[in-house]
């Protein structure tokens, strides 16, 4: 019995050694990941290898102790998951950060034929031989002209226009069988007076996703280069985040009108955050245009119009963007558990919410429609800038709080599906490390530019009119100094 007692213990012990040997490859693979990502700081690692060290040599001693060794086995097992959920889950990190970065490079315009919602043609082959029209300022319609070229037997005559209203009536009168343009074009034309039933006058016959490469601007590096843009690299601790939410659903690489247009001007060494908000209705100058036009309109041209739009307006330079659409800004505070948001009035939107003074805890919808309105407010879009950095504040107060790690892989999985940004991860990680060696404590403070409302042509609609927000030049005046006090503070 004594026998068979011994040759258990011998048993167990070399499974003991057989743990820590596993546990020692485990733990040494996480540091070598951590180290290679450079998101922790080097104390920290020398304390984590240590603890390390410490842990295994004691395990390993007190296997030839009188303590049975299934305790330090069942111990050896638990440190061992413990690691390996951790290697797990920064490897999943590092990979979501590095995907999302990379498609950052590539954005879809969503091209569709339209015909008039009578129409008998059920497929592309069903308009051999019509008159087609498409937008003569749109490159990709050459794309879609490929495909329907491609597909009917008779050929098909286009026309080219330089007024997308000119050519909405050609297709609503009859003039044309069909037209070619970018779906977000439905919704501004459906914006205009005496076409608020547009939507429900047309049908779509056909969609083709059109890639485009985004251009990369001045200080940032070509696309195909290996080289990346770094942050923390030398003495700078400033940066310039442009936000931008996209009206639609779906793919968030879509190029669409940019309704949420925010500026985060983050110092890191006093913990300063500066919200800027510009209406979407803001009359500025596209310098890739060469036009003015509304801001929201710049999106139709891709981020980098956007982008280039507002550093024109304040006269900086924007690092990195953040993009989101309804549906991942749904998901994400889904995700999140809701956050907590402060309303400045009481309102409702009807039949989501009703939204009272101070602070409310929402939903991804009741925040996405918080973030929305501006009929329930005199102020209108000005309102609604400064509900959206509301939003804002609430999700970073939110993702800065312990309560996230247990959600952290599902957030993960949204932000994959749900945000396109050009910040590369080595800038995110220097960020997390730049957090673990200083203690900094977070200031928000919010910031809206306003104007006056008034009728005028546009880039995007020539030969018409719309709404548009002229600028107040004080107030534009004063988000550059505050932006500037950020930059500088110390």
């Amino acid at each position: 019995m004594l026998e068979e007692n011994k040759k258990k213990q011998s048993i167990i012990k070399k499974i003991d050694y057989i743990l820590i040997a596993f546990q020692i490859i485990i733990a040494v693979a996480l540091g070598v990941k951590l180290f290679t990502m450079g998101v922790v700081p080097i104390i920290y690692l020398i304390l984590y290898t240590i603890i390390i060290l410490i842990l295994n040599i004691g395990t390993f001693f007190s296997t030839k102790k009188s303590i049975p060794a299934i305790i330090f086995a069942i111990i050896s097992v638990l440190i061992t998951i413990g690691l390996l959920y951790g290697l797990i889950a920064i490897g999943k990190l590092d990979m979501t950060l590095n995907n999302v970065a990379k498609d950052s490079r590539l954005e879809v315009v969503q091209m569709s034929v339209f015909v008039s919602s009578d129409d008998n043609a059920n497929e592309l082959r069903d308009i051999e031989g019509a008159s087609v029209g498409y937008l003569e300022s749109d490159n990709a319609a050459d794309q879609v002209m490929s495909v329907i070229d491609g597909t009917v037997a008779t050929e098909v005559q286009y026309k080219a226009y330089n007024n997308i209203l000119f050519m909405a009536d050609a297709l609503l009168n009859g003039t044309e069988r069909a037209i070619i343009m970018n779906s977000a074009y439905v919704d501004i034309i459906s914006d205009q007076d005496g076409y608020e039933d547009f939507s429900d006058r047309i049908r779509e016959l056909y969609t083709y996703s059109a890639e485009i490469q985004v251009e990369v601007r001045g200080d940032v590096t070509d696309v195909d280069s290996t080289e990346e843009k770094y942050f923390l690299s030398s003495d700078e601790d400033t940066f310039v985040i442009y936000i931008s939410g996209i009206d639609m659903w779906g793919a968030v690489n879509a190029r669409s009108r940019s309704d949420v247009n925010i500026l985060a001007i983050v110092n890191m060494k006093t913990g300063h955050i500066q919200l800027v908000n510009t209406p979407r209705d803001y009359y500025v100058y596209l310098p890739n245009q060469g036009a003015n036009d509304k801001l929201t309109h710049a999106g139709l041209y891709g981020v980098e119009s956007s982008e280039a739009a507002i550093e024109n307006l304040y006269g900086i330079n924007i690092d990195y963007y953040v993009r989101m659409n309804f549906s991942g800004f749904e998901a994400i505070i889904d995700t999140l558990g809701g956050i907590d948001v402060y309303s400045e009035y009481d309102f409702t939107v009807d039949p989501i919410k009703h939204y009272t003074v101070g602070y409310n805890h929402v939903s991804g919808l009741e925040a996405l429609a918080f973030a929305r309105e501006r009929h329930a407010f005199a102020a209108g879009d000005v309102q609604r800038g400064i509900n959206q950095m509301e939003v804002i504040k609430a999700v970073i107060n939110k993702m800065t709080s312990p309560s996230i790690l247990a959600k952290y892989g599902e957030i993960l999985d949204e932000v994959a599906d749900c945000v396109m940004t050009d910040i590369p991860s080595n800038v995110i990680y220097d960020l997390v490390k730049y957090k673990l060696s200083n203690d900094v404590t977070w200031t928000i403070d919010s910031y809206t530019v306003t104007g006056t409302g008034k009728h005028t042509t546009t880039y995007s609609m020539p030969g018409t009119t719309c709404y548009v927000m002229i600028p107040n030049d004080q107030d534009v005046e004063n988000a550059k100094s505050l932006i500037e006090s950020v930059l500088d503070e110390e």
